[in-house]
């Protein structure tokens, strides 16, 4: 990403900010010095500016299926799979630190912090592990095997539930500061159908994925949303301001199963848009400021405003896209291919 400011624009850039402050030093106003990289604002993904999205890096990190997550700052970015983790510097690709458990050991999550990670030796006690000391911090014993353990979005709480069918409408939650139980969130009472949940991005809701239908949950007051039907797996995001649901799962259309992406209104359950891609969606992911919404599929990426579903972008990939994720401040767009390519785009204007 690059930005030309012209030299009247720079000329009253300067004037304002030695008018505010009296003490700080003033470029001559004809200097030719050309704006360093450092002074200038990143642009953040947008409708408009996604044909400028530009590759910025791309290296094999894994040798098949992984999943990378962003620290909240942006600058680094977590790549993981069941048996390791790192992390890795988001501007020059490099390792900066990796955790590694051992035999039989399984990592669950990572903090959006870049701190800690969630993993078990046994798959009942969950262990948090600080990647900076390379130490276990504290242990959480549920009492139950384990199938899987995710934290929320800023890191204070770590679900959990577990392989039996009967916690399948159970999430225990656990305060990852003293590693004590924080509450129980039940979901699809009525079917016990539930295979899956995630905390949501605008902080407020746990998403439920079910055979055939998907909810939200309001953390706070337990209460569930509308039930979101479908005719096959579902998986789901929700938008930073928590109005837009996005999911992608098989449905009827047009009196044939095809593989589709539905935006829900959060609050009624009213479908707002629907788009039918041929292949697959294998991931969906939101803009933080939740005005788009990127879905990766066999060929790449494709991009969608949020909420009408107009197409405005196809980014093409050498590798079916398997995972996705914005930056926290919205400027770049990682994607983790089939293969084990992580690549990074960023607008370039």
């Amino acid at each position: 990403m690059k930005q030309t400011i012209s030299r009247l624009s720079l000329i009253m850039i300067v004037l304002m900010v030695a008018t505010a402050c009296k003490n700080a030093p003033v470029l001559p106003a004809e200097s030719s010095e050309p704006v360093s990289d450092q002074e200038l604002l990143p642009t953040v993904t947008k409708a408009e500016n996604t044909p400028m999205l530009k590759l910025v890096y791309s290296a094999p990190v894994r040798s098949g299926y992984f999943n990378a997550k962003w620290v909240e700052d942006s600058t680094s970015i977590w790549i993981f799979d069941t048996e390791s983790a790192a992390l890795y510097d988001s501007a020059s690709g490099e390792m900066t630190a990796q955790f590694t458990p051992g035999e039989n050991a399984v990592v669950y999550d990572v903090s959006p912090d870049g701190k800690t990670l969630a993993y078990s030796r046994d798959g009942v006690k969950i262990y948090l592990f600080d990647i900076s000391t390379q130490a276990d911090i504290l242990s959480i014993q549920p009492d139950y095997p384990l199938s899987s353990a995710f934290f929320n979005i800023d890191g204070t709480l770590l679900g959990t539930n577990s392989r039996y069918y009967d916690y399948a409408v159970k999430i225990y939650l656990w305060d990852t500061a003293s590693g004590e139980e924080a509450g129980i969130l039940r979901g699809f009472d009525d079917g016990g159908l539930g295979y899956g949940a995630s905390f949501g991005m605008d902080g407020k809701t746990l998403l439920w994925s079910a055979f055939m239908s998907f909810q939200a949950m309001d953390i706070a007051t337990k209460k569930m949303g509308p039930i979101l039907p479908h005719g096959d797996l579902v998986s789901g995001k929700i938008t930073t301001d928590g109005k837009i649901i996005g999911t992608i799962s098989a449905d009827m259309i047009e009196g044939e199963y095809q593989p589709v992406l539905t935006l829900w209104d959060a609050d009624s359950g009213e479908i707002l848009h629907q788009n039918v891609v041929l292949g697959s969606y294998n991931i969906i992911a939101f803009s933080p400021d939740s005005s788009l919404l990127a879905a990766g599929i066999v060929e790449g990426v494709l991009f969608f405003t949020v909420p009408d579903g107009d197409e405005v972008l196809l980014l093409g990939s050498v590798e079916a896209v398997a995972d996705l994720a914005f930056s926290p401040d919205g400027t770049k767009l990682l994607t983790c291919g089939a293969g084990g390519t992580l690549t990074i785009y960023e607008v370039n204007e």
